[in-house]
């Protein structure tokens, strides 16, 4: 192996160890959901998402989400009618992402909240 192969080799193998040492770190949104499905079990989509739980001090409780609140849009996904997966992608974040809720309290009031992922 020449000099400028092994330095070629070392140089990449470097990259993808820094590309695995930087990934992003799993965030979470501190809450727990109530969810009713639609649709089956090959093509569900979402019909009613209610907060259960909240964790204390967690992303969801900053935001001031509430227990019993019902979750009608994630980003730009309508509930009823949410595909299952997409909602799910969507609540996936990384430590400092953030996604929005579109929420119904239990008054009827509906509010927008942020959630940064801790």
């Amino acid at each position: 192996m020449s000099s400028k192969t092994l330095l070629l080799y070392v140089a990449i193998c470097t990259s993808a160890l820094n590309s695995t040492a930087l990934a992003a770190e799993k965030g979470k949104l501190g809450l727990s959901l109530d969810i009713s499905v639609e649709g089956g079990f090959f093509n569900p989509t979402l019909a009613d998402v209610k907060v259960k739980k909240l964790v204390a001090g967690g992303a969801a409780e900053k935001a001031g989400v509430l227990v019993g609140d019902h979750i009608v849009k994630i980003a730009d996904c309508i509930i009823p009618g949410c595909p299952a997966d997409d909602a799910k992608d969507l609540m996936k974040k990384n430590k400092g992402e953030s996604v929005s809720f579109l929420i119904k309290q239990e008054d009827g009031t509906e509010v927008i909240k942020t959630l940064v992922a801790q």
